[in-house]
């Protein structure tokens, strides 16, 4: 049932963007979508803030890629930094499924109740600043993309004066091609020549930063509720309150002594 609350909350964001975006900018629609989501996970109870930034951020890209609805704006940096941003938290969270084999081991040996938690906390926490470092490395990456592209531009119109300077984006075009593990990736020819807006850039990364440190602190909030026994306390106030008005039901708290 969590794993599914877990598509279902991204889902209900990928179908707000999907119904705004023709009209309203891209930046509001992908707030209101996050919230969305963000709202819905909560509702829900399933506490993976971070998956769910992650399906949301990819679910997002993907409907960019399949619908001809989505203005040409969507198509460039927003996109880049969707799939970017999405995959790396899945990757997050996919690493941290991994090390619980290990880590929530460790902790029992050290923490007597809420092992299971405490590591969900810790590496929640880890995770929000693999992703936050990440994040602050896109945009500074996004803004000297900016001087790149202000060279090619200086470089192209000098060239076309006649002041025999070397055009950069000639240069650059030559390099628009890397291989990684045998496999050819071509790099995007408006990055080279237009730039990535490093706005754009921080903006969604802060969106799937907001998601990591929610479930950080969902996290973090029950790590403390199972290793101080405050679940068991409020049970037990429960438990008691009910046996009072079960009490007073029966008319026994309303004898008197003769």
């Amino acid at each position: 049932m969590r794993l599914a609350n877990a598509v279902t909350a991204p889902a209900a964001g990928v179908a707000i963007v999907v119904a705004l975006a023709p009209v309203v900018p891209v930046a509001a629609t992908l707030l209101v979508g996050a919230v969305v989501a963000t709202a819905v996970t909560f509702r829900a109870g399933t506490h993976r803030y971070g998956l769910v930034g992650a399906l949301y951020l990819l679910g997002v890209g993907a409907a960019v890629l399949a619908l001809a609805r989505f203005p040409f704006a969507w198509k460039r940096t927003p996109l880049f930094a969707l799939w970017g941003f999405g995959l790396l938290s899945l990757a997050v969270f996919c690493l941290r499924v991994a090390l619980g084999v290990v880590g929530r081991r460790v902790l029992a040996l050290v923490v007597d109740e809420g092992a299971d938690s405490v590591w969900d906390a810790l590496s929640a926490f880890g995770g929000t600043l693999v992703v936050a470092w990440s994040v602050l490395t896109a945009h500074e990456k996004a803004a000297r993309s900016a001087g790149v592209a202000a060279g090619v531009s200086t470089t192209t119109l000098l060239d076309a004066l006649g002041y025999g300077f070397p055009v950069l984006a000639g240069v650059l075009q030559r390099y628009r091609s890397v291989t990684v593990a045998g496999r050819e990736f071509v790099v995007p020819l408006w990055a080279l020549r237009h730039g990535v807006d490093a706005t754009t850039v921080l903006f969604v990364g802060c969106l799937i930063v907001g998601f990591h440190t929610v479930g950080t602190l969902a996290a973090t909030w029950r790590a403390v509720k199972d290793t101080t026994g405050y679940a068991t306390e409020q049970a037990g106030d429960v438990a008691a309150d009910a046996a009072a008005d079960g009490g007073d039901a029966d008319g026994s708290g309303d004898r008197t002594e003769r």
